[in-house]
């Protein structure tokens, strides 16, 4: 039959019961949509009048044991995983982590060192330079500036840029 949810809807009420009158006017209204589909609807109709007339199935008393008794025996026939086996499938994910972070950690290593060492070759040279005067040299400054005068513009030098 078809794939529509009210034909199915309908369908599956039919298996468990007989159709209210407005059910029945919602099948005759969808069966007028769809007339393709009544042959199919019938013989369905048929099929589950015939079923609900067949007696039920006798079952012994003990059924409920025997099933669990099977549902057991069955769960106790497959196969187990023993507790290793499920932590290994972790190991390759938990390698692949380890192996990033000891990479990072590495470079970031290199990194800082390389960092450090560039410092001390650039200490290294200032420490070289034997021009610097020592920093004794300052503390008489505001004294030697106060007592030269002012820079005046040399008006000769100004004219010949003219």
């Amino acid at each position: 039959m078809t794939n529509d949810p009210i034909c199915n809807r309908l369908r599956e009420l039919t298996w468990r019961r007989k159709l209210t009158g407005a059910e029945e006017a919602e099948l005759r209204s969808w069966l007028e949509t769809h007339p393709e589909a009544r042959a199919e609807w019938e013989a369905e109709t048929g099929l589950a009048a015939v079923l609900e007339g067949l007696p039920d199935a006798p079952v012994p008393s003990n059924f409920t044991a025997r099933v669990l008794k099977a549902v057991e025996r069955d769960a106790a026939a497959a196969p187990r995983r023993p507790v290793w086996q499920f932590r290994l499938r972790w190991l390759p994910k938990a390698a692949f982590v380890l192996t990033v972070l000891a990479a990072g950690l590495v470079s970031f290593y290199l990194l800082q060192s390389a960092e450090r060492r560039k410092l001390a070759q650039s200490v290294a040279a200032v420490a070289d330079i034997p021009s610097l005067p020592s920093p004794d040299i300052l503390q008489d400054f505001d004294a030697i500036r106060a007592s030269s005068p002012a820079a005046t513009p040399d008006e000769q030098l100004l004219a010949l840029l003219k």
